[in-house]
């Protein structure tokens, strides 16, 4: 009854016109959730009844649904892993190879035997470049070889000459020439500076030449004494033997000279000095000595020994001067040799 009363009361008025009318029907909702549903659908209905959209069907591709990855366990990553025996693996990579190690050794050993016999044979054996001091010379085996080219160093050469004229032409020194033989003197001519000079004896010391040169005039040749130098030069030899001998032979051609004016002043010859130089020289015979130049001084060595050996014997003026005469010849040689081509 009261709940009648309460709806009673609450009526509900409308005004139409600027007055107020009542408004009689009664409105009642029992069931809220049906009336919710029925709304619900009459929307729909509503939706239903428009317009139909027609939309276009576009390929879009699928996105696979993601899924999580499973955990994977850290003992079975740790499995997976190599492990590295850090000592194991430093002794196999820095550990030498023995067999590699072998070759590399062998290898090694013949470079070096290789190496070291080139240059031995450079120092001991040189080929191209021959060249021997006024040092005494040692006398190795002969070591020629066919189409090599060595070469010497011809000593530059001093004496004391007693000179007899200088001429403009070899035709004036020759006349001149035969004047002193036919009077039983040496004599030779050497083109100096294309002048013709005339020696007719030679020594080693100069004040011996003055004194030869006053027994000269004394019989009345008119000479002078002087100086003569022969300059150092470098020839082409066919051997280390002859470029040797070619050195040594400026010596003996010292020593001799010395020897033929003592006998000439004192009338003595000293043996020992002939028998050294005779053996000096046989040291050099039957090698290879072919040159005309290396031949033609050592052809006027021997025969100065030998006439210096006769006077020695016989007292006999006459080698004392073909001992001079050989002397004058070694000094041509020498002195023409020295004006050949350089090397």
């Amino acid at each position: 009854m009261a709940r009648k009363k309460r709806q009673a009361k609450k009526e509900m008025k409308v005004k139409i016109n600027g007055k107020e009318q009542q408004l009689n029907e009664e409105v009642v909702i029992k069931d809220w959730n049906k009336a919710k549903k029925e709304t619900a659908a009459a929307e729909d209905r509503l939706e239903n009844d428009g317009f139909d959209w027609v939309l276009p069907n576009k390929g879009i591709p699928e996105v696979p649904e993601f899924q999580p990855a499973q955990g994977i366990p850290e003992s079975v990553e740790e499995e997976k892993k190599p492990k590295i025996n850090i000592s194991k693996y430093f002794q196999k990579r820095f550990s030498p190879n023995k067999t590699g190690l072998l070759i590399s050794t062998i290898l090694a050993v013949a470079i070096g035997l290789g190496f070291g016999l080139f240059v031995w044979k450079l120092v001991v054996n040189p080929e191209s470049s021959t060249i021997l001091t006024d040092a005494a010379p040692t006398v190795p085996a002969e070591s020629k070889e066919k189409g090599t080219a060595l070469t010497a160093t011809m000593p530059g050469l001093s004496a004391a000459v007693v000179q007899g004229g200088a001429f403009s032409t070899e035709e004036a020194a020759t006349s001149f020439s035969d004047k002193f033989t036919s009077q039983g003197l040496p004599s030779i001519s050497l083109n100096v500076d294309e002048q013709q000079f005339l020696f007719i004896g030679v020594t080693e010391d100069l004040n011996t030449a003055k004194t030869w040169v006053e027994d000269y005039k004394a019989s009345g040749i008119d000479v002078y004494a002087k100086e003569f130098s022969v300059p150092e030069h470098q020839i082409k030899v066919d051997s280390k033997i002859e470029a040797e001998w070619v050195t040594e032979a400026p010596k003996l051609f010292g020593i001799l000279a010395k020897e033929a004016a003592n006998a000439r002043s004192s009338g003595q010859v000293n043996e020992q000095v002939l028998q050294d130089s005779e053996t000096t020289i046989k040291k050099f015979e039957g090698k290879n000595i072919q040159q005309k130049l290396s031949v033609d001084l050592r052809t006027q060595l021997e025969d100065t020994i030998k006439q210096l050996g006769a006077y020695s014997t016989s007292q006999n003026q006459e080698n004392l001067t073909k001992a001079q005469q050989s002397l004058l010849n070694f000094l041509k040689a020498y002195y023409d040799g020295a004006k050949g081509p350089s090397v």
